[in-house]
């Protein structure tokens, strides 16, 4: 039995002795509706549950919060005492958090304590002691831990034990068999009929694959899916556009090169910058249509960010690269940088008009705010 304490602000009178169950084995499998508050309610549910599940340590943790209730009672009197059991959801996510926020709520109402001695029997139900915290402080934490011997039996008994579970619960049922029998649904169907397929379509396959799961790793390792989460709730149609615009980019470089037996071209007529800089074209104005109907406001720098990356990589970019492999003169390429210059400069100026007058007109037509402190917000762009 491991503890850990607190420090506290101010003398401690009356406790409740909390028994935290995270993923709510227990109300699950005895169907006992939860919170459980009084001696003699957790001790009738900790033997119907141990007579149950006798190699389970949610019952042996029960019993060790009843030991701890009755210590606390000779020394605090059992009027300032009280035992309690909450618990969560088998997801063991934010419902269950908010669960367990909510049954502490009530408890509190029934017997109003100036802190908690939290009863856990393991880490996984002790990460609830900040949310405990902001109702009351945590004066202790035990951590119930059944003893085992060290023998060979025992440990072939626990390793059925934990085998069962993670065979029998589908939460972990899922990881165990669910994503190795899709890993070799993929591999029996591409076994038959690989040796069939032309080598570019096995290139295109595997390549496409392995870009899918670098990606996803990159972005999950790296923390970056939540931000893409929300960019996708924000612009879906320019993520949508954008993944088929690089989709198709990686189907022309991978049929140029393999089907077509040909180096991607980095200067001429049609490069791979010019194809580029319509990718970005496409993508940026999608995205400042769909910002326009979606907010009703008029993405001035957007448009301005469109117009001068996409014409970089259309005017400047294959040239700038032909210039190196010297496939284009120095004069030439001044003369593509003045001409990208000017189109800068040009639409620089128009949005520089159009946002100045807009925003006289807007001026004009709403009265300003009346007094300090009062702002207006923007939509993006």
């Amino acid at each position: 039995m491991r503890e850990k304490r607190s420090g506290m602000s101010r003398p401690v009178r009356r406790l409740i002795v909390l028994y935290v169950d995270r993923d709510n084995d227990v109300g699950e499998r005895l169907g006992v509706p939860t919170p459980i508050i009084g001696r003699n309610n957790i001790l009738k549910v900790a033997t119907e549950y141990i007579l149950r599940y006798p190699d389970d340590s949610d019952a042996n943790a029960m019993f060790g919060a009843i030991q701890i209730y009755d210590s606390l009672t000779s020394t605090l009197g059992p009027d300032n005492v009280e035992i309690a059991m909450v618990t969560g959801a088998s997801s063991e996510d934010i419902a269950a958090d908010m669960k367990i926020l909510n049954e502490v709520d009530k408890v509190l109402q029934v017997f109003d304590a100036d802190g908690f001695v939290v009863v856990s029997d393991g880490p996984s139900d002790e990460v609830v002691v900040p949310l405990l915290q902001s109702r009351r402080p945590v004066v202790s934490i035990r951590r119930i831990v059944v003893k085992q011997t060290r023998g060979f039996e025992e440990f072939a008994v626990l390793a059925r034990y934990y085998l069962g579970k993670l065979f029998g619960e589908p939460r972990y049922r899922r990881y165990v068999l669910g994503l190795p029998g899709a890993l070799l649904l993929i591999y029996g169907a591409f076994y038959g009929v690989w040796p069939y397929i032309p080598v570019f379509i096995r290139t295109m396959i595997v390549t496409s694959i392995l870009l899918l799961l670098g990606v996803a790793f990159t972005l999950y390792g790296f923390n970056l899916h939540e931000s893409l989460l929300r960019f996708i709730r924000m612009y879906e149609i320019t993520f949508f556009i954008s993944a088929l615009s690089i989709f198709f980019d990686i189907i022309y470089v991978l049929s140029t090169y393999y089907i077509l037996h040909q180096e991607i071209p980095l200067w001429g007529a049609l490069n791979i910058f010019d194809l580029l800089g319509m990718v970005i074209a496409v993508i940026l104005t999608v995205n400042v249509v769909e910002v326009y109907v979606k907010y009703r406001v008029r993405p001035l720098g957007r448009i301005a960010a469109d117009v001068l990356l996409s014409s970089f990589f259309i005017l400047v970019a294959g040239n700038l690269a032909g210039y190196m492999l010297g496939k284009v003169s120095v004069y030439y390429l001044l003369y593509v940088l003045i001409t990208y210059t000017v189109v800068g400069l040009i639409t620089l100026f128009i949005l520089g008009l159009v946002r100045h007058r807009y925003g006289e007109a807007k001026g004009r037509g709403k009265p300003g705010p009346k007094g300090p402190g009062v702002s207006r917000t923007r939509g993006p762009g």
